[in-house]
């Protein structure tokens, strides 16, 4: 189904403990091509061709000949795919095929491996923000949400008391005196900022974007909550009455991208510099393992692009986490799993430990690693300590 997938903790939890021993857990991440790149379609071809060639290197290898050609077919049959990610996970041997039709950047890619590559998936529903657009003008108010490049139009969300006084404030002579013009328009405002406030209050949106004429973001600013100020990412010039939905999407999701940046920038610095001072940051595969074993973690973050490592193996009795492909757990003895990709091994982690995870796709965490983590607290136990008791 295509849309915006909110995916339920059993439904992670399923996909994260599945394990195949004979290496055919394929994972198909196929994003739409950006707006930037609609002009350059040679790059939309170019990825889809790297990955049906990496589908040609698996035949009559490690994985399904049946799931390879399943995946060949639907890659090959993608138009655009009306702006939604392709993401498949597939192991036909142990009867598991998982298809969805995504909002959001999860980027191109195709693994094979003894698990499915969920890391973006969870990525993904952790850092996925909604953000409501208001446009208005003095004799309109029209109120949507966008989330993951989704736009949907809520303005039937504002009461038919609240519409119909926008409507009778709206329509009054202009023959009424300059000062009595400027009341209304204060009022029609007043209205729609107090019920902003009110789905804020209730959860309905993370950030506020607004739309309008230059010259009335004065007067509408001014009736913006100290709330709504703190959570506004910023506002475009439109004609709220005319805009379409693309004219929209346009014009906002440059504020929301920025937002994203600046967020990742804010997080970075945090971890670098906590990571520096000895304080609430470490950075690097070995710190990160120690702290997230240690209970440390507030946030996981990671390149959206990491070099190649020696990966993370995880203990599938007990959960702890070493560098490197290890055979058997120091500390019980059952055996450990390994991911070549260090981030799959710590969401599987980080999955109901109240740990926010982040790929970064704006900004790098230094290397040679690119993997870092903004902590809670700074714990005097180790893991050494652990090893050695």
């Amino acid at each position: 189904m295509a849309g915006i997938h909110h995916f339920e903790n059993e439904e992670l939890r399923e996909l994260a403990t599945f394990w195949s021993p004979e290496n055919d857990a394929l994972s198909l991440y196929f994003g739409p091509a950006k707006a930037s790149e609609l002009a350059h379609r040679e790059e939309p071809v170019r990825v889809k061709e790297m990955i049906q060639a990496q589908l040609r290197t698996l035949r009559s290898g490690q994985a399904d000949d049946e799931d390879v050609s399943r995946i060949e077919a639907t890659v090959a049959g993608m138009q655009g795919n009306h702006n939604f990610a392709k993401v498949i996970l597939a192991c036909r041997r142990l009867g598991v095929w998982r298809e969805y039709d995504l909002a959001g950047d999860f980027g191109s890619r195709l693994d094979c491996a003894q698990s499915f590559a969920i890391a973006p998936l969870i990525a993904q529903e952790e850092s996925r923000k909604r953000y409501s657009i208001v446009l208005a003008d003095r004799n309109t108010a029209r109120l949507l949400l966008l989330e993951a490049r989704q736009l949907t139009e809520q303005s039937e969300a504002l009461e038919e008391e609240d519409r119909e006084k926008i409507r009778t404030t709206g329509a009054r002579k202009s023959v009424h005196l300059e000062r009595k013009k400027e009341e209304q328009a204060r009022e029609h405002f007043t209205i729609v900022a107090n019920r902003l406030l009110h789905f804020r209050e209730h959860g309905d949106f993370d950030r506020l974007i607004v739309g309008c004429r230059d010259e009335m973001w004065p007067e509408i600013e001014a009736e913006l909550h100290p709330e709504l100020q703190r959570v506004l990412a910023g506002r475009f010039h439109i004609d709220p009455g005319l805009a379409t939905h693309e004219e929209i999407v346009e014009r906002a999701q440059p504020i929301v991208d920025e937002s994203d940046r600046r967020e990742e920038q804010e997080l970075v610095q945090r971890i670098v510099g906590g990571a520096l001072s000895e304080r609430l940051g470490v950075s690097g595969v070995e710190g990160v393992l120690d702290a997230i074993e240690k209970g440390e973690v507030r946030t996981l973050a990671w390149s959206a692009k990491m070099p190649e490592n020696e990966g993370v193996s995880s203990c599938a009795n007990c959960g702890h986490l070493e560098r490197g492909k290890l055979e058997r757990c120091e500390l019980c003895a059952s055996e450990m799993r390994w991911f070549a990709r260090p981030e799959e091994a710590l969401v599987r982690h980080a999955l109901g430990n109240n740990i926010e995870v982040r790929m970064l796709r704006h900004a790098k965490l230094p290397p040679p690693d690119e993997i870092g983590a903004w902590l809670r607290f700074k714990a005097e136990h180790n893991t050494a300590q652990a090893l050695a008791s």
